[in-house]
């Protein structure tokens, strides 16, 4: 809030009563429905993927200095390990059982038509290539990557031979291998410019609209870089983030559109492990050419947690982006939810997910596990078991006519605003806002004031445009812009 303004409301006249869902959670802890006990081996990636063919989500997660996990599904969200179909061991000589595998990508290396898994790791020698045979058993590749401290993974085709190539992500030179269409790979050095960072996140995505992927590098502590594709090879195109002159300690890069302009917006996931780095996340905004603005002090809130991971989810269903992130500070604060208003403005909302304890969240993987057409929520955990949770689509009652039914006007105005919701939606309405055009809240009406009518004095706020928005105890149910003019 830049300023004080003061805002007068008049015209109620009763309490009106709040939301009567059964369940007011918009997701259910389905721990019950996978062996918990398995997962307290600090989850540092999870993904999800159908890798035994048979129409739904698998989940694999990659285990630090412990086994790599392979969950299946029957179809109806619930999972268990196979004991015939384990991932193997890749270094039996060691004291521990798995590598320290930190990030996970899924693709058909070899072309038979399955997805395969790469785990990449950090602090141990190997780099696990396991192909599947279709039924979601899985066995190592023969051939050993090069030793490297690798975070980071991502796949794409880049000599357009149809396979999928591989850049792993390390503390120091990062490195592209080819695919040699026989489960062997070539280091290529010349496809990578010389870089000394530490790469903690890759997401692809397409930024210069030549119809092939670009990189949005996460870097652990400095500033992030942009990578553009040309061809297969890769140049530097910093110009293109936003110049903070903040040192940053990445952890994830997260992309959603926003603020529905068909263009990719990032978040970035900040921790401050080292004690150099900022630790308010970053929000950036598209301009639709590839190029970002900052906007996380207008468009987002004050965190400063250590945060691991963020998903976009539109958890309200309301056609718009919301966010889910997860990290280390405390059980309140490790998993936060933030709405989206539709214009790309988030505000943090509570009683999302039915009450559990999160003490420290590394990963999200966001995906429709049950096959009910919404999207379920995996927290890959730090020391402590994971947690899964299932959409609960019983929550979405609100009457869809009564959206189009409430008014804001006179519009414009100079004096007063007035706000008829109705009487069904009033039940739902737990607050009204009145927002300015750059996002900050001038006023806020809940409680005892909801009615069916509400007026505010607006005689003493400057001209300009401005939004109201209503909202129920989780979710921004609609937003309308008006006019102020003297």
């Amino acid at each position: 809030m830049r300023g004080p303004i003061y805002l007068a409301s008049i015209l109620f006249t009763s309490l009106t009563p709040g939301l009567a869902h059964s369940q007011n959670y918009y997701f259910l802890d389905k721990s019950q429905n996978f062996p918990v006990s398995a997962t307290g081996i600090s989850s540092m990636d999870v993904v999800s993927a159908d890798v035994d063919n048979d129409n739904d989500l698998d989940i694999i997660i990659a285990g630090e200095v412990q086994r790599n996990l392979l969950l299946f599904n029957d179809g109806s969200g619930n999972f268990n390990e196979d004991p015939m179909r384990l991932f193997p061991e890749k270094n039996t000589n060691d004291s521990f059982p798995g590598e320290d595998s930190e990030d996970i990508v899924v693709a058909d290396f070899d072309q038979d038509n399955d997805l395969d898994v790469l785990f990449v790791s950090e602090d141990t020698p190997f780099h696990e290539l396991l192909v599947n045979d279709g039924t979601g058993l899985f066995t190592f590749i023969s051939f050993n990557f090069p030793l490297s401290q690798g975070n980071a993974v991502a796949v794409m085709d880049l000599n357009n031979d149809n396979y999928p190539d591989i850049i792993i992500g390390n503390s120091g030179q990062n490195q592209v291998f080819l695919n040699n269409q026989d489960l062997t790979f070539t280091l290529d050095a010349t496809r990578w410019p010389a870089n000394t960072e530490g790469t903690q996140d890759f997401k692809l995505v397409d930024l210069d609209g030549d119809n092939d992927l670009d990189i949005i590098e996460g870097i652990d502590l400095g500033t992030n870089n942009i990578l553009i594709n040309t061809n297969g090879f890769f140049t530097e195109e910093n110009n293109r983030l936003p110049s903070t002159g903040l040192t940053l300690e990445t952890r994830k890069i997260s992309l959603g559109d926003i603020n529905d302009d068909g263009a990719p917006d990032i978040f970035v996931s900040t921790v401050n492990f080292t004690g150099s780095g900022s630790l308010q996340d970053r929000l950036y905004i598209n301009d639709g050419n590839g190029f970002f603005t900052d906007a996380t002090s207008t468009n987002f809130v004050s965190n400063i947690e250590q945060t691991l991971d963020a998903a976009f989810i539109d958890f309200d269903d309301d056609n718009d982006l919301d966010l889910l992130i997860v990290g280390f500070t405390d059980p309140v604060l490790n998993h936060r939810t933030f709405e989206n208003d539709g214009n790309g403005f988030f505000i943090e909302v509570f009683d999302v997910f039915e009450p559990f304890i999160l003490t420290d969240g590394v990963a999200l993987e966001v995906a429709d596990f049950n096959g009910d057409g919404y999207d379920d929520i995996y927290f890959g955990n730090f020391g402590e078991t994971d947690d899964l949770f299932f959409y609960n689509s019983d929550i979405l009652t609100l009457d869809e006519n009564s959206l189009d039914n409430w008014q804001v006007y006179p519009n414009p105005t100079s004096s007063v605003l007035n706000i008829s919701l109705g009487s069904t939606l009033s039940k739902d309405v737990v607050v009204v806002e009145l927002i300015s055009s750059s996002g900050d809240v001038l006023h806020t009406l809940g409680g005892d004031s909801i009615q069916d009518f509400v007026q505010f004095d607006v005689s003493a706020i400057p001209p300009g445009l401005y939004n109201c928005r209503i909202r129920s105890k989780h979710a921004v149910i609609g937003a309308q812009e008006f006019i102020i003019g003297k």
